[in-house]
């Protein structure tokens, strides 16, 4: 079905392009939701705008019931023009901007990350006396496996002492939640391991009931099997909700906190495919190299880790390589987008990238050439423009010119 779609968008659409699967995106986001719930009802996704701020991904996940999850004021200033209410919005990152303050006081959710922002958040308080501040803030969870994370504050540290001390001195300021995140696990284990230490942090710094506890992003989600493959073991949605969700029903029985997870790649990565063209096939000292109109910039930094699963759908006849290098239009040497692939291509040959949903248009440089356009292939069969490909003006306009 995808293959004969590209073909027909392929004859209309200048390459490379993206293309968003609507239809996919809803089934996976309400699959995750689904596992979770049936374990623990008061579970909730919090969208991470960082992993793709496409905004009409974002204002799906708002039909789709979901909190947004930002970490700067641009993210932040999105979901506000999308409609979120402040109290829908979860503020997160290490280097809030100047909207946090705006966000506080219109009701809106945050989590400190640090002393210093304790600090800021207690002068704001202070400085108005007649407002209620309820604010979260960050652990630093340490899953045992020799990686000190940057994010958050220690556990039974001076710091995180020090933090609470301040905020529970301030009359008109509740600690009602507690968050953690870290990215750089995402077995069952380390998932238990993240809701113990969760668990215990709202036990130890809030008086009673927590309002929410975040746990963060960093799960496995469904993936074409020869992505699985590289990855070994991939645990399901239920797999999750087993070690994740369970402890938490067991801990709260009868008035639930919200639980959130805040998912970005886990349910967007599938969803994007990256369709680029072959410009030029060259053998170098017995290194045969297909140059594309695409770069390893428009896949993420996935393709510097795995090999993604590609799809020819369009041939133009050329012969079979048992080893070429698939490489981008950027004059960088890193620019490979798929080592040692082996099939057949020829010049003008269209290729499809998939999974390429997370933590790549949002990371692509303007960098050589302007950056490309998006469709979305919407649940109805219909294709829609969501992003159009930039201009020279798109670039260039923020520069100053000199006068001739």
């Amino acid at each position: 079905m995808k293959k004969i779609l590209y073909k027909e968008l392929i004859s209309s659409i200048k390459t490379p392009f993206y293309v968003f699967d609507e239809r996919g995106f809803i089934s996976n986001y309400e699959a995750l939701q689904k596992a979770m719930r049936a374990v623990y009802p008061k579970y909730t996704i919090a969208y991470s705008y960082k992993t793709n701020y496409t905004p009409y991904i974002c204002e799906l996940v708002k039909r789709l019931g979901g909190y947004a999850e930002v970490v700067s004021d641009m993210e932040y200033t999105l979901a506000k023009k999308l409609g979120y209410s402040n109290d829908r919005i979860v503020y997160n990152g290490p280097a809030k901007g100047e909207c946090l303050d705006m966000h506080l006081l219109q009701g809106g959710l945050i989590n400190i990350d640090s002393l210093d922002e304790a600090k800021r958040v207690k002068q704001l308080a202070k400085d108005n006396p007649s407002h209620l501040f309820k604010v979260g803030f960050r652990i630093n969870l340490d899953i045992g496996e020799n990686f000190i994370s940057r994010f958050g504050m220690s556990p039974d540290s001076e710091e995180l002492d020090e933090a609470i001390k301040r905020l529970n001195n301030c009359a008109n300021l509740q600690i009602v939640g507690v968050h953690g995140h870290i990215s750089r696990s995402r077995s069952l284990e380390a998932w238990a391991r993240r809701a113990e230490i969760m668990l215990d942090a709202a036990d130890k710094y809030i008086n009673g009931i927590p309002e929410y506890i975040s746990l963060g992003s960093g799960m496995f989600a469904d993936m074409p099997d020869e992505l699985k493959a590289q990855f070994g073991d991939v645990p399901t949605y239920e797999d999750y909700a087993r070690v994740t969700m369970q402890p938490f029903a067991n801990r709260y029985k009868d008035t639930q906190p919200i639980v959130f997870t805040e998912p970005g790649t886990t349910i967007v990565a599938r969803y994007l495919d990256f369709i680029t063209r072959i410009l030029s096939i060259k053998k170098i000292r017995g290194r045969y190299m297909a140059t594309m109109d695409g770069s390893y910039e428009n896949l993420g930094e996935i393709c510097t880790l795995k090999k993604l699963p590609i799809k020819v759908v369009k041939s133009h006849n050329g012969k079979h390589y048992n080893s070429i290098d698939i490489v981008g239009y950027t004059c960088l040497e890193q620019d490979i987008m798929y080592s040692g692939y082996s099939g057949k291509l020829g010049t003008g040959d269209v290729l499809v990238f998939e999974n390429v949903g997370g933590y790549s248009i949002v990371s692509k440089p303007q960098f050589i050439l302007p950056n490309c356009s998006m469709v979305a292939y919407e649940s109805d069969g219909t294709v829609k423009e969501i992003m159009r490909h930039e201009t020279f003006d798109d670039v260039f306009s923020k520069f100053v010119f000199s006068e001739n």
